[in-house]
């Protein structure tokens, strides 16, 4: 059943001064759950034995939806940790997964941790060399690659990185080389149940604890090269308890699902997933994020993490629509959401919608609302979304519309939730108040968004400087983000430290807002705002063109190739205009 966004919103409580009046019981609830876990693989071990053969995992590579219980998910899980162990993996060796979203991500991500290696993850549309580079600093043993484009980048590094070993590739039909470096994932799995290292394992298990080594998570290094945030069991799972019991409190139960979008590779996607298991939960994946309404069709999932630029796409789709539509359609649709907007108002203000109105709004719902809503399917609760702003009118658009769009705050660095809206406690334009067991202060001088908690990394893999420059004398990270805390305790981000753009003249401008305003037409995919030390401010544009192309043919301009069609004066002009 999704969020009810036609009831008036409550007395606004400060789950900041909440949590930390709480703060001594909130630390018992966290150190009960990790003595209960330990690690992820243990967990999914006692849950296969609770829950057995119903649904865990969903995803289609081959077209076609495939479905592991949680028990194959606990067997496939023992034969990828004894086939790593017949290959020579120790305790703490580093193993990467270089992948799109797809069901063998997670088997072999808890396979490896159940051999007390270390997962590295790497994103999928890593180019040969910034994979290398991971590889070599991370000194890979053993890479899992996904499809063929994965396979061919990891193969040519396996004469050229001297740590890696082996590469097990997911995908059926995937071209290999004749080569015992490299195994096909079915094939490997046969391996391992064939010489099973059971014995080994458990006694492994009786080793493993919270505080382990869990995962090397990579940086983008867009501001240098990247280094790896380390993570423990314990910093993962704390968003796993913190997100899943208290700021999605009593919106989920066993069997309820969420589908993967973002990559997995993300700390974003990768802990919340965890969390969603952890819940007793289903996961569906998503490999490719323009087939989302796609799947969120056929998935129909509780709830699911996006970027902003899903909602931004279905906000400017919808409009672009109406803008063609007739002068009947155009008249319904407008006055169908500004009874919406009447009404949400109302109840976001703490206002119950008198009778009237509230009559107006069941029928704008069942003229175009239902619409928009049917867009997600009929099963969500509602969604969240990170990594990037999203413009508070389009958030309130959903609201509107019956769809709750809540916005979360974080870094690879911190795993990644320090504040987060959610049904509970939300306030538009904001990222939530602190996580449990989160601080969060701004430095008086600099304005920086600055935390500590159990989520938060100890240390860069091999970069003690680096470790050293991210935190303050006195041990709180420092986040490179600009924000404020209002009275009612909600963090404010206003931009990126190092984002400033300051002219020639002086001047500072934030470009995240307007990349934020702009981000909304339906012409552009991408666009980045720049102008330091320059006389005015400009914007490098990425063309939407599936939307360009389609206005083009409109207006009557030929074009032979996408270079030939940016280059063409009138859509020049159309984009300066």
């Amino acid at each position: 059943m999704s969020f009810d966004t036609l009831k008036a919103i409550g007395p606004r409580i400060n789950y900041t001064k909440k949590y930390q009046q709480e703060r001594v019981q909130l630390e018992k609830d966290f150190q009960k759950h990790l003595d209960e876990w330990r690690t992820y693989p243990i967990m999914v071990a006692n849950y296969a034995k609770k829950y057995g053969d119903l649904p865990a995992l969903h995803h289609k590579p081959y077209g076609q939806w495939e479905t592991f219980s949680w028990k194959q998910m606990s067997e496939i899980m023992f034969a990828t940790a004894s086939e790593l162990l017949n290959s020579g993996i120790k305790e703490m060796d580093r193993i990467g997964i270089f992948s799109v979203n797809r069901a063998e991500w997670h088997l072999s991500n808890l396979g490896s941790l159940l051999t007390r290696s270390v997962v590295v993850p790497i994103y999928a549309t890593n180019t040969e060399e910034e994979t290398a580079y991971i590889v070599d600093d991370a000194e890979i043993k053993v890479l899992f690659a996904g499809r063929q484009v994965h396979y061919d980048k990891a193969y040519a590094l396996l004469d050229t990185c001297p740590s890696l070993e082996k590469i097990v590739v997911f995908h059926r039909g995937t071209k290999i080389h004749d080569d015992e470096r490299v195994i096909m994932w079915d094939d490997f799995l046969e391996r391992g149940r064939k010489n099973s290292r059971q014995d080994e394992i458990e006694a492994i298990m009786q080793r493993a604890g919270y505080e382990d080594m869990c995962e090397i998570i990579y940086t983008s290094g867009t501001t240098g090269e990247p280094k790896g945030a380390v993570h423990t069991h314990k910093s993962l799972m704390h968003n796993a308890w913190g997100v899943g019991r208290y700021t999605e409190k009593d919106c989920f139960k066993e069997g309820d699902s969420s589908i993967c979008m973002l990559p997995l590779t993300h700390v974003l996607e990768g802990s919340w997933s965890f969390g969603i298991l952890s819940m007793g939960m289903q996961l569906y994946y998503c490999e490719d994020h323009n087939e989302i309404l796609e799947h969120l069709a056929e998935s129909n999932p509780t709830v699911m993490n996006a970027a902003p630029r899903l909602f931004e796409k279905i906000y400017a789709t919808v409009y672009t629509g109406i803008r063609d539509g007739s002068p009947l359609k155009q008249k319904i649709f407008h006055w169908s959401v500004g009874i919406g907007k009447e009404h949400g108002d109302l109840v976001l203000a703490g206002v119950q919608p008198g009778a009237m109105l509230t009559l107006k709004r069941k029928i704008a719902e069942k003229l175009v609302l239902h619409k928009v809503k049917g867009l997600f399917g009929t099963g969500f609760h509602h969604f969240n979304y990170g990594g990037a702003p999203l413009n508070p009118e389009i958030e309130k658009f959903f609201f509107y519309c019956g769809v709750l769009v809540t916005s979360g705050y974080g870094l690879t660095e911190t795993a990644p939730v320090l504040a987060m809206n959610g049904p509970h406690c939300f306030k538009f334009g904001s990222v939530g108040p602190a996580a449990p067991l989160v601080d969060l202060r701004i430095d008086p001088d600099t304005g920086e968004i600055q935390a500590k908690g159990p989520n938060i990394i100890k240390e860069y893999y091999k970069k003690p400087e680096a470790t050293r420059e991210a935190f303050t004398e006195d041990g709180w990270f420092k986040t490179g983000d600009i924000g404020r805390i209002d009275e009612d305790g909600y963090l404010f981000i206003t931009d990126r430290l190092k984002d400033l753009i300051i002219t020639s003249g002086g001047k500072n401008i934030a470009p995240q807002m307007i990349e934020t305003l702009m981000a909304e037409d339906h012409f552009i995919e991408y666009i980045a705002v720049i102008g330091d030390g320059r006389k005015y401010v400009s914007a490098l544009i990425v063309p939407t063109f599936e939307n360009l192309e389609d206005w083009a043919q409109k207006q009557g301009i030929s074009f032979a190739s996408r270079a030939e069609l940016i280059q063409n004066p009138r859509v020049l002009e159309f984009y300066r205009g």
